[in-house]
């Protein structure tokens, strides 16, 4: 009887999956957005679309029409978007950049795996959005391929047709084809998603419940060559600044090449040879008081294709470590040794970078990565007014390895590898004198004095398995990673927790979770780390703290009908615990938080906080960890409705710290959509921290470490603005003014045992103390600006014009000097100009 029950349910769900038979044509249609060709004109329609937000279920407002084609080399879509009771906003972008507007999406699982898809978006306008669903339910806007869309508006609405190469999908060579496949339709006016595969809300999964695109025949996979030359041509002028000589203008220039080649209809092979990335928009600065280095996103197009390949659930891969920026080197400064620094170093030259990702059958996926950098040198002035080469990062194999195999269809295990692999000419770096004198060893970059002769800089590998089960309902998930890593043939690392990491240390992790993604109206969500004292995979990806035992958990209840003014709601409590290895407690904490989505389209949330007393056991950077007080706090966020020609959010961040501190973080933004073509975003921020304890510096004698109170503020705005030509031609604006300070009061000290174990400093343990020597306040400001006009003159070919203004955002103070908010640090910071141009020319 069991067996009969799920026959018959497996046999419902089945019917229930909607099919569409596409049409081979002889004569394709012209992509001009009209729906005029006779290739449309007896080509199968579907209209039987759902209504998926905000009414769950219903007959959607007005009428969509689908219609598929195909022929020898691609497959053509069309929408007829019926739209007389909305306005049709067709906002003109760039690619790549979704903005409020009107859009049809088309996705298809070409793999018929139910896990993964390529995502196809063309709004209203014609902006062009593509990206990939992998693991059934994550998304990746980061793929980019050659397809074509163009709309059209009429009384009764708009239309729009896309074309798309079967050469840039992936597909097995079979008679006849059959895809899972998805479309939607979204207005923007009534903030209304319309579904051909209907996927209730409350159901978790989406490749999963894809329907299904049959009839293709005679369709064969494409094993193509691209190619994409270019030239670069760059003039830069530079500001000498405090510590640094270069000034004046200087001309330079580079060639390059993109090569993406398919061994297999299921490989794909993507290559760059001298990667030019100068039209990437710059980082925004912050101003980070933690002991964690700032996470920034990878924006370089090369490294973000195939994220869905190596996307694991521990980050072992961090493109960004890849032609890195790196820090100023130590110099020598004590006579007759005193060196200067000519100029800051400049982001890493990548040599050569090969990345090959697909599928090994039906169940294997494999991806590799492999990335040269050159060495990177800066220029040092010497006491007697020469210049020397001196090395800050030596050249440098990155190397990544991944292997998945499918388990049925709702799970995977998966195998990585990373290897950084360093070739340091040791005899390269200055001798650190003892006495001005006498030699005692090498000066490394970092500053650490090591035997003349040894390496500066050590060879990481890092291997891991992963894994990751959905319930055959999609509503339950589970998953997890454990992890290894290994330094090798380096100096000995030290943490700032206190571990030394010696050569051949194997340090060892784990995370796993579990969850529940779908269903209603209850969700729940834990997981649990270790991270042992050796672990240190950030040679090539990004952890923020190993020595750890953490963990988390969260339910929540949640509400997708409409009710009342709201259109969804969420309400979740929140609580996570975590201690070093030792047992030292480093984490507490809980939240309660509720966000949702209220009738007139505007979003809220708000959160209470409560973290109990902790230590932070790199505060100091030996192991001595300094206690922070507890606190409670709140956060709330609104933003307004979307779809109006203004627009704005706004969130703030109070809290009060127990002992008296205060913390208050602000930031918001104000959108214009000036024009169809053009809008402008202002992004500001307010950051504020006042009276918590920090470590500043080593007092005289040994063991005495010196403390005091911080208070530290920043402020800042963003303006972007992207004014759109043509789809094909825009111009992008993005500029930064930030000003932070820093001004260190009350001082304190304790004194450790410099032989002894490295203690946990409770607060009410310090004693009022002596200012430091040197002043430690900070001052700093920028204004950055970034400015690309892109153009696409044919299909796949680019011009990049672009100017660049950057500063480097510290400015000296004398002793006695206050560290205050000040708009003039940003003439007295040093200033680099760059005016580029780049060509390049798609061919394939």
């Amino acid at each position: 009887m069991f067996h009969i029950v799920l026959l018959a349910a497996a046999t419902a769900s089945a019917a229930a999956v909607p099919h569409f038979q596409a049409a081979r044509v002889a004569s394709p249609p012209v992509i001009d957005g009209k729906l005029d060709d006779s290739a449309w004109a007896a080509a199968p329609a579907s209209s039987a679309f759902t209504e998926k937000f905000p009414n769950d279920g219903r007959a959607p407002a007005e009428k969509t029409t689908m219609r598929i084609v195909y022929d020898d080399d691609a497959l053509y879509v069309a929408f007829e978007c019926q739209q007389t009771k909305a306005q049709v906003v067709d906002r003109l972008t760039r690619r790549d950049r979704l903005v409020e507007s009107d859009w049809v999406s088309f996705a298809v699982d070409t793999r018929h795996d139910g896990k993964s898809a390529f995502d196809f978006i063309v709004n209203a306008g014609g902006a062009l959005i593509d990206g990939l669903r992998f693991n059934d339910t994550d998304y990746s806007a980061d793929w980019d391929e050659n397809w074509e869309a163009r709309t059209s508006k009429s009384p009764a609405g708009w239309t729009a047709e896309i074309r798309i190469p079967f050469r840039i999908l992936r597909f097995d060579a079979e008679p006849i084809q059959s895809w899972g496949m998805e479309a939607r339709r979204y207005v923007s006016k009534r903030q209304e998603t319309d579904e051909w595969a209907f996927i209730p809300r409350s159901t978790a999964g989406e490749v999963s419940h894809y329907g299904r695109l049959e009839g293709l025949a005679g369709i064969h996979p494409s094993t193509s060559l691209e190619l994409r030359p270019f030239v670069v041509g760059k003039m830069q002028r530079r500001d000498a600044g405090t510590g640094t000589l270069a000034n004046g203008i200087d001309f330079t220039g580079s060639v390059g090449l993109d090569l993406k080649w398919h061994p297999t209809q299921s490989l794909t092979l993507d290559s760059a040879i001298n990667p030019d990335f100068a039209q990437v928009e710059a980082d925004q600065v912050v101003l980070n008081l933690t002991n964690v280095e700032t996470y920034y996103p990878e924006k370089r197009q090369f490294f973000l294709e195939g994220v869905d390949t190596f996307a694991t659930p521990l980050q072992l891969l961090y493109t960004r470590r890849i032609g890195r920026n790196v820090a100023s080197p130590a110099l020598r400064s004590s006579a007759p040794f005193a060196e200067q620094l000519v100029d800051l170093p400049t982001p890493g030259t990548i040599y050569a970078a090969t990345k090959l990702t697909g599928r090994l059958g039906d169940r294997w996926t494999i991806g590799t990565l492999q990335a040269l950098t050159a060495p990177n040198n800066v220029d040092v002035q010497l006491a007697d007014g020469t210049h020397q080469k001196r090395l800050v990062d030596p050249l440098t194999n990155f190397g990544v390895f991944r292997l998945r195999r499918d388990l049925g269809k709702n799970a995977h295990i998966g195998i990585t590898a990373t290897g950084v692999t360093r070739g340091e000419p040791t005899g390269r770096y200055p001798i650190s004198p003892a006495d001005g004198t006498a030699p005692n060893g090498q000066l490394c970059p970092d500053g650490t004095i090591v035997a003349i002769g040894s390496r500066c800089f050590s060879d990481a590998y890092v291997g891991a398995i992963d894994w990751r089960w959905r319930s055959p309902s999609g509503d339950y998930v589970t998953g997890g990673q454990v992890v290894g890593s290994e330094l090798q043939r380096g100096p000995p690392r030290p943490v700032p927790d206190g571990t030394v990491i010696q050569p051949g240390d194997l340090g060892k992790g784990l995370f796993t979770y579990v969850a529940r993604e779908g269903g209603s109206p209850w969700l729940w969500y834990s997981d649990f780390t270790y991270n042992d004292r050796k672990l240190d995979y950030n040679d090539l990806g990004f952890n923020r703290n190993a020595n750890v035992l953490f963990g988390y958990a969260n339910i929540e209840y949640r509400t997708l009908e409409p009710h009342w003014k709201t259109l969804e709601t969420h309400t979740r409590v929140e609580a996570w615990g975590g201690d070093d290895i030792r047992g030292l407690n480093v984490a507490r904490g809980a939240d309660l938080v509720t966000f949702g989505k209220l009738s007139n389209f505007w979003r809220y949330y708000a959160e209470l906080d409560l973290k109990g007393d902790r230590f932070d056991n790199r505060e100091v950077g030996d192991g001595t960890a300094l206690e922070r007080r507890g606190l409670y706090g709140a956060e709330a966020s609104i933003s307004s409705d979307a779809t109006k020609l203004v627009s704005f959010s706004l969130r703030g961040r109070p809290q009060h710290i127990l002992d008296g501190g205060f913390n208050l973080y602000l930031d918001g933004g104000v959108l214009f959509r000036v024009l169809p073509r053009l809008d402008l975003e202002l992004l500001p921020s307010l950051t504020y921290n006042h009276g918590e304890p920090r470590y500043v510096t080593a007092g005289a004698a040994p063991g005495d470490l010196i403390f005091g109170k911080l208070d530290a503020k920043s402020v800042g705005a963003v303006l972007r603005a992207t004014y759109t030509f043509v789809p094909r031609l825009t111009l992008q604006t993005y500029g930064q003014l930030f000003l932070a300070s820093g001004h260190y009061f009350a001082f304190s000290q304790f004194q450790t045992d410099p032989a002894g174990p490295r203690p946990a400093i409770r607060v009410d343990s310090l004693t009022p103390g002596p200012a430091p020597p040197t002043n430690p306040d900070f001052t700093r400001g920028v204004l950055n600006l970034n400015v690309v006009l892109r153009w696409e003159y044919r299909l796949g070919s680019l011009l990049y014009l672009v100017y660049t203004r950057s500063q480097s955002p510290s400015v000296s103070l004398v002793p006695g000097d206050r560290g205050t908010l000040d708009l003039g640090a940003v003439r007295k910071a040093p200033a680099t100009d760059v005016v580029l141009v780049k060509l390049s020319y798609w061919w394939g």
